[in-house]
């Protein structure tokens, strides 16, 4: 637990970093709107907590571990793990579409998403940046913290179903945005798409590829529907 712990913390560390980047670069704080980013910035903003969510996975499998992502954390791919990530994907963004559904039934205001920082109609070149940045390298970060060294670690001390439980609404609490109810909103989401992807993880035993893919599905869909069709 203590390497899950340090890996947040990590994080933490390297969010507030990048906001007083942010927050420098723009010389006043009322410029960092989320709509107004800059590739640079966005980049900046998306990997911010990659030192806590890579990095130290990497340290802890070198220093503590037996010096392999694959062999600490699954960091692994094999064919089969295609199709049932491209299935738990979808099956996951269905959960969003059902919730989305209820969302409307219930609030007359817009679906809350957190896609807002990635720009409308951006060129191609921009466009195939975030699409690698968010949609490729941004999962397999995430899986390799979360589905990784988070679940495995719980699971040892508290069972798989605990594990499943708290990385995922870890997972949810840390893609916090907006306020109130929108921010619980995509917080819950974000929760469900974190238990389809270590339920896949489990049924792999343990090997991520499978969930390394079904976050690539829903951030890729996610990433081309805010670029080109809002």
């Amino acid at each position: 637990m203590g390497d899950v712990l340090i890996g947040l913390l990590l994080w933490l560390v390297g969010g507030i970093l990048a906001s007083v980047v942010l927050i420098a670069a723009s010389g006043d704080p009322s410029t960092t709107d989320l709509t107004d980013l800059s590739l640079g910035a966005i980049a900046l903003s998306v990997m911010a907590g990659w030192p806590g969510f890579l990095g130290w996975p990497i340290l802890a499998t070198r220093f503590k571990g037996r010096r392999s992502l694959t062999k600490d954390f699954g960091l692994r791919i094999v064919g089969a793990d295609v199709g049932w990530g491209i299935l738990a994907g979808f099956g996951a963004l269905a959960l969003s579409v059902v919730a989305g559904l209820v969302w409307r039934l219930l609030s007359d205001a817009p679906e809350p998403t957190n896609a807002d920082f990635l720009p409308t109609h951006p060129s191609a070149l921009t466009g195939v940046a975030l699409l690698l940045l968010v949609a490729v390298c941004t999962p397999i970060v995430e899986e390799l913290f979360f589905r990784g060294l988070f679940l495995r670690a719980v699971g040892r001390r508290a069972g798989l179903p605990w594990a499943v439980v708290a990385s995922s609404i870890v997972f949810g609490l840390l893609h916090y945005q907006g306020e109130g109810l929108h921010g619980l909103f995509v917080s819950g989401v974000t929760a469900a798409y974190g238990a389809v992807f270590a339920l896949v993880v489990v049924r792999a035993g343990g090997r991520l590829g499978p969930s390394i893919v079904a976050h690539m599905v829903v951030n890729g869909i996610g990433v081309i529907g805010a670029l080109y069709l809002s």
